[in-house]
């Protein structure tokens, strides 16, 4: 078969872009088809909070874990800062005893991973953030949680891969993929056929879209998050932080009572960026491919960020903005072979872990693809999970 690459990576986002590095870095000749342009997904509609405190325990942890220490050297390896802030440390206030003890609970699982995260009274806390609102309970703190810039960190594993020969075709929309058999031949596009040995569905919340062109089911669901950015000012915390309802939402719902709360899945999320700015989030809503944001969104989350920062009621915000993330039943991402068609791999469902995820995941993929093994086994992630 005559081949216009060895491997084609359907998607031009944070993930997409990863594994094109990381297939061209094992000496791969590597397509990029991106149906708009590289980082009008996700990763351009996101934070960019990298740290272990809002991780499933257990194998999602352990991945984060391998994922987190790729970071300290990403800018360098990839030629282009990408504001990695290493020690800003990671944040959840608690606001009352029942949010203090399931956290407790989840901490100590996250724990066994061998990742620093521990229990701080209030005061402790205001010592690290002393502009949170003194009446707080206590908060989850990690040393290690991190930050970074999402849309440079999309652009330099992008033009990484471009330097190792990884080519990129964006306003290119893949119509179907080229099946003989059970063994994947390539990809229809609206601008015609590309043929490769491999193909790789890394469509974050329109996977489940690509992986139907191959005639499989993946149960990957766009769940929404609004955010919002005000106006820079001046140095104001140091922190990535969430509030406690972030993890209680994500790891046990079953414990919210307020069914308008569990609907958004509304939480405070706020980080400081280089610029000065703050973005403030978020929301978790299953309201399909709807981006607009929601006046109600709007004032729920405000008001979540003034209830712990007090000092915030004074500051404006200049826009918001809402993103899509790709959202699985069991909270970890689909990564790996499909075993029922030759040739074809899945890299999505990472929901609001994409950033985080994002050097683990290109990595690991490639080694399968390349290697047909990897260093660190994604078996708990495999696709044939849902097959």
């Amino acid at each position: 078969m005559n081949r216009d690459a060895d491997v084609i990576v359907i998607g031009g986002g944070i993930i997409g872009c990863s594994a094109a590095y990381y297939l061209s870095k094992l000496g791969k000749r590597v397509l990029v088809l991106e149906r708009e342009d590289i980082t009008r997904g996700s990763a351009g509609a996101t934070d960019g909070v990298v740290g272990y405190h809002t991780k499933k325990p257990g194998h999602q942890m352990d991945l984060a874990v391998q994922s987190i220490a790729m970071f300290e050297n990403l800018s360098e390896e990839l030629g282009m800062d990408i504001e990695y802030g290493l020690r800003c440390g990671g944040m959840q206030p608690v606001e009352d005893k029942m949010q203090w003890d399931i956290l407790s609970e989840i901490v100590e699982e996250q724990r066994k991973s061998g990742v620093d995260i521990h229990m701080i009274s209030i005061e402790e806390a205001r010592q690290i953030e002393p502009q949170l609102a003194p009446d707080l309970y206590g908060a989850l703190y990690s040393p290690t949680g991190g930050k970074v810039n999402p849309i440079r960190m999309t652009i330099a594993y992008f033009r990484a891969a471009k330097r190792l020969g990884a080519e990129f075709l964006t306003e290119t929309e893949v119509t179907g993929i080229l099946k003989e058999g059970s063994c994947v031949l390539g990809v229809q596009t609206d601008k015609g056929e590309y043929r490769a040995d491999a193909v790789v569905n890394a469509c974050g919340s329109w996977a489940a879209f690509t992986a139907r062109m191959a005639g499989i089911e993946m149960p990957i669901k766009p769940r929404k998050g609004q955010l919002i950015v005000t106006e820079p000012i001046g140095p104001f915390m140091d922190c990535t932080l969430q509030c406690a309802r972030y993890n209680v939402i994500k790891f046990r719902p079953e414990t919210i009572k307020d069914p308008a709360v569990l609907k958004m899945g509304a939480s405070l999320s706020i980080e400081q960026t280089e610029s000065g700015g703050l973005i403030i989030g978020s929301t978790r809503e299953l309201v399909g491919y709807d981006r607009e944001n929601t006046l109600e969104a709007i004032e729920t989350i405000l008001k979540r960020a003034v209830r712990f920062f007090p000092a915030l009621k004074d500051v404006c915000f200049i826009r918001a903005f809402a993103g899509l993330r790709p959202y699985t039943p069991d909270g970890l991402p689909i990564i790996g072979r499909v075993d029922a068609l030759e040739g074809f791999y899945m890299a999505a469902g990472h929901e609001g872990d994409g950033i985080a995820l994002a050097p683990v995941t290109g990595k690991l993929l490639a080694e399968q693809i390349v290697y047909g093994k990897e260093s660190y086994s994604l078996e708990p992630f495999s696709p044939n999970r849902f097959l």
